[in-house]
């Protein structure tokens, strides 16, 4: 049996950049590049300091995830989206995590 996998992206916004940058980039990226894959199945930005974010997404399988990810090496929309960001000072890599449940509430 397949479980989602949520996979973690922590980045710092590049020094040329502002956060109005970074949601119109992000929400181009989820429009052209995010919502052509069905495996995807949930994506937040979140903000987790100054100029700092975490990219959290949701895939259906970690295959899928692998496979997107994948794709985003080769294609110009992703590039664009992360041209934004200055990931050079992060300690951190993209992380994958098994999800054992989800939940969501309707507002």
């Amino acid at each position: 049996m397949k479980h989602p996998v949520t996979v973690l992206a922590p980045f710092k916004l590049a020094e040329d950049k502002t956060e109005a940058d970074l949601i119109a980039a992000s929400n181009r990226f989820q429009e052209v590049f995010v919502s052509k894959h069905a495996g995807v199945l949930r994506r937040e930005l979140i903000k987790t300091g100054d100029r700092e974010y975490i990219d959290i997404v949701q895939f259906r399988s970690r295959e899928d995830a692998e496979k997107i990810i994948e794709a985003e090496a080769q294609s110009e929309d992703c590039h664009a989206f992360f041209s934004i960001m200055d990931m050079s000072d992060m300690d951190e890599e993209v992380q994958f995590h098994l999800s054992l449940a989800t939940y969501n509430q309707n507002f």
